[in-house]
């Protein structure tokens, strides 16, 4: 066992030496992370200064603070998933996913694609390392703008989503049709219920929902695929 271990050692060493001789001159960040710990182990030049810091204040802050700190926690409910199905899976392959990255004298989050794979394993075959690459995308590239949208979505679906579900089927078609700017007796006319009906339908909606006006109508109608 102890053979195994020194075994694992040196060659996880001689190929992070290796990574070194190139890394600086990648034109994207590259973290080596520890997969027990998480851990940093590495982290070249291009992602220290996107991150406005050095290896050893990262280390020192620990992996929780560090992901605190820089990254937009709501995030990792999309990528975390994959990437520990990477480290159970026993294959070669890796995975792609966006992030949103805080950078020193930036208001707003900085959108990033990363991929991610193992970059070591034990003699059992156990994933010990994980090897990513990160780039920042162009914050003017009408891509990077498609994506934030998609992003500011899902992380409305997900906040959303209990207030949503207690909706009844009723509220549901109802709330498609105010987000369509029709009245309540409009609605009640399309639906064959009463104004009145229709008007209480409306306000069990707003109460529910927080709505403060229409366009928070339009935005739930959206998001759900109402309209």
């Amino acid at each position: 066992m102890h053979k195994a271990f020194v075994y694992m050692d040196s060659t996880f060493t001689q190929n992070l030496l290796n990574i070194q001789m190139i890394a600086d001159e990648l034109p994207s960040a590259l973290i080596i992370h520890e997969v027990a710990t998480l851990k940093i182990v590495y982290m070249n030049r291009n992602g220290l200064e996107v991150l406005g810091t050095t290896l050893a204040e990262l280390q020192a802050m620990g992996p929780e603070t560090y992901h605190i700190k820089y990254f937009n926690t709501e995030d990792s409910d999309e990528y975390v998933p994959k990437i520990l199905h990477l480290i159970r899976s026993r294959t070669q392959e890796q995975v792609s996913y966006f992030q949103q990255v805080r950078v020193p004298e930036k208001t707003e989050w900085q959108l990033f694609v990363s991929n991610t794979k193992v970059f070591a394993r034990n003699e059992a075959g156990d994933a010990t390392h994980l090897l990513t690459m990160a780039s920042m995308l162009d914050p003017t590239h009408h891509i990077t703008t498609k994506v934030n949208r998609l992003m500011d979505e899902v992380s409305f679906l997900r906040q959303n989503n209990p207030l949503f579900l207690t909706l009844t089927k009723r509220e549901k078609e109802i709330l498609k049709y105010i987000a369509m700017g029709m009245s309540s007796p409009e609605i009640g006319a399309k639906l064959f219920i009463a104004p009145a009906t229709a008007e209480t339908h409306r306000k069990n909606i707003k109460n529910k929902l927080g709505l403060k006006n229409n366009y928070d109508a339009v935005r739930f109608a959206q998001a759900y695929n109402l309209v």
